[in-house]
């Protein structure tokens, strides 16, 4: 066993932990819940840490004080590893769909499993050595059991992965792409240290996915909006320079402008415009399909890009903002805002990507001027009455 080795690993990892810790507290509202799971992770990988280390130095010394610790430490310890891939796919989850009440519902799902090996490791206190066994010479050796800790934890990064690839089937604006880069980087470390007994990869990878995952989350923040959760400007044009430098066909667009927005910030304050866009934002994000993309361009004023669309996946899209608006305002209480697009839709026939957005523009404020018409002939359009791109 390579004491001084462990000693670096896992004093690095805690530094870099550490570090992290203090930087999302710091940084971050206390009250979102993705930055408490976060934090939460680090916390149980810092006590991780230290127990793993202390079990390192205790393994092989005498005496029952060091058998009470031993066994101690590597309870904790291993309780953490599959506690902390649990986390993981809570968090994940959370980032994904952005849902308190669906996160209650996982927590209880995927926390089975996790309950299991802890009542096991419970038991494994008492001597049964299904996880593991301390030796009469305390020294610490793997039980028949150790292996479905393996199992579980590989479980829990298999069920983020599927969790990001399914809602990006789905059409779900994943704002969040950082799970490849923690899953394959903790596996790593994870076999590494099943591979190599007292050689400490596993909190090591750990902690490094965890800078990874937090260098990724503040890169792709710029490109977020915060208060619609959708992507915002600078990703548009990010994707009208990739669109125009390819030349890619089959590219759709919905422009969308909220009627009468100025008067729900007039008459029912600012706090409800915000709630507003953040209603817009979930309706926007659960009418897309695979290949879509909503975006809040300024203000007001949203778009949806469909990559390697058609007419009749266009239509599908706007028939279901629609459907969604309508149920938001059959929903609504009675006295607030009600919700309104007009809309313009178009597609992108190569060349100049200027003239999409002209194209796009034009048909939407068309529609603005005839909803603003009818309403002063106490006559308001049903929502969705889009030109068709063939006109």
């Amino acid at each position: 066993m390579n004491i001084p080795e462990i000693l670096v690993a896992n004093g690095t990892g805690a530094v870099l932990v550490c570090f992290l810790f203090l930087l999302r507290v710091r940084g971050e509202s206390k009250n979102s819940v993705g930055s408490e799971l976060f934090c939460r992770m680090l916390v149980v990988t810092l006590l991780a840490q230290a127990t793993e280390t202390i079990s390192f130095l205790l393994d092989g010394v005498p005496g029952a004080a060091s058998r009470f610790w031993l066994y101690l430490m590597n309870t904790v310890c291993t309780g953490a590893t599959v506690s902390v891939g649990f986390a993981w796919c809570l968090y994940v989850d959370f980032r994904v769909y952005r849902s308190t009440g669906r996160l209650r519902r996982r927590h209880l799902l995927l926390g089975a499993p996790l309950l299991a090996v802890l009542a096991l490791l419970a038991a494994n206190l008492f001597g049964t050595g299904w996880i593991f066994t301390i030796s009469a010479d305390n020294v610490y050796h793997r039980g028949p059991l150790n292996s479905l800790l393996y199992l579980l934890l590989f479980g829990y990064y298999a069920e983020s992965v599927w969790q990001v690839h399914k809602a990006k089937r789905d059409g779900v604006t994943v704002e969040f792409f950082s799970v490849y880069y923690f899953v394959i980087t903790c596996a790593v470390g994870t076999v590494l240290q099943g591979a190599f007994y007292g050689m400490a990869f596993g909190w090591l990878s750990v902690a490094i996915a965890f800078v990874f995952v937090d260098s990724q989350l503040r890169s792709l923040r710029s490109y977020i909006d915060e208060l619609s959760g959708l992507f915002g400007r600078k990703y548009m044009n990010y994707c009208l320079e990739r669109i125009h430098a390819t030349q890619e066909k089959d590219i759709y667009g919905i422009m969308m402008d909220v009627n009468c927005f100025k008067e729900i910030n007039d008459t029912y304050g600012h706090g409800a415009g915000d709630r507003a866009i953040q209603e817009i934002g979930h309706i926007l994000s659960g009418a897309l399909v695979a290949n879509s993309v909503a975006i809040r361009i300024s203000g007001d004023e949203f778009m949806v890009l469909i990559r390697h669309g058609s007419e009749e996946i266009l239509n599908k899209i706007c028939a279901a903002i629609e459907q969604r608006v309508q149920r938001y305002n059959a929903a609504a209480p009675a006295g607030s805002f009600q919700l309104s697009f007009s809309t313009g839709v178009a597609k992108y026939e190569g060349g100049s990507v200027e003239k999409f957005l002209a194209e796009l523009d034009e048909r939407m404020y068309a529609e603005k001027r005839a909803f603003h018409a009818a309403r002063n002939g106490h006559a308001v359009p049903e929502q969705g009455n889009a030109p068709s791109i063939s006109e």
